[in-house]
């Protein structure tokens, strides 16, 4: 990262030890964030954490003069943690109805996520409305929210996927028909396996939508607030345009 985005590295620890009192930004603070890797958007390599959405949130509690740990569990483990309050916050969630009853969230998202569809370049598939997809076998990721559009609809087949790794294998080996995915995420993982020349995307988004740290909620609602503001602030500083600046997503 360039000068102007100071970011601190942070080991991830099997085990979080310490969560300090949040009811006050204005003395050092641990706070235990949880997530599945999310790569290139979050990730970690020889043990140290990265990717845009980790990177901007560790810059924004920093300025709040938070310190933070980081576990990668997978993402149903990441919300049964945090709804029950035994981690403080899971990074990049979508918001429902559902979760807002049992997590806090702030005003301000972290990044807008695009999900499209990807399916096998032998045999694509168009997303033209979720009638398009009738008659199919879908594959969709293990506790991950969808649009109400693909959450209700009957028309097709559904098939959970543990991880995007496993949703691209299903595709591979025409377990399924489509596989539903961030876009960044989707060709991220194809071209680690080798398989990006042999898969297709949808023009059409599924959906887009905000995703967000969300808080457990135990975690004071004045500590939520102050996040969002110094989140709000931080959308609109230099060392943000020079981060997204620095981001180049997969095509």
């Amino acid at each position: 990262m360039k000068a102007a985005v100071r970011l601190t590295r942070l080991c991830i620890g099997g085990c979080i030890l310490l969560l300090c009192s949040l009811g006050s930004a204005a003395s050092a603070q641990t706070l235990r964030i949880v997530t599945e890797a999310w790569p290139p958007l979050i990730k970690v390599n020889d043990g140290v954490s990265g990717g845009l959405i980790w990177e901007m949130t560790i810059a924004v509690l920093a300025q709040m003069d938070v310190e933070v740990t980081l576990e990668f569990v997978p993402w149903r483990r990441a919300l049964y943690l945090v709804e029950r309050g035994q981690r403080d916050a899971v990074l990049a969630a979508g918001r429902s109805p559902e979760r807002d009853a049992v997590m806090r969230f702030p005003s301000e998202p972290l990044l807008l996520s695009e999900t499209v569809i990807f399916s096998r370049a032998d045999h694509p598939v168009q997303f033209e409305g979720v009638e398009s997809l009738n008659g199919m076998t879908v594959g969709l990721s293990a506790g991950y929210s969808y649009s109400r559009e693909i959450s209700e609809a009957s028309g097709f087949e559904r098939i959970a996927a543990p991880n995007v790794a496993a949703g691209l294998e299903l595709l591979m080996r025409g377990r399924v028909d489509a596989f539903i995915v961030n876009r960044e995420v989707g060709w991220y993982e194809a071209r680690q396996r080798g398989i990006a020349s042999q898969l297709a995307t949808s023009d059409q988004l599924v959906s887009g939508g905000p995703v967000y740290l969300a808080f457990a909620l135990d975690v004071p609602q004045s500590f939520v607030d102050e996040f969002d503001n110094a989140l709000r602030a931080y959308h609109q500083t230099t060392g943000y345009r020079l981060m997204m600046g620095q981001y180049e997503a997969p095509k």
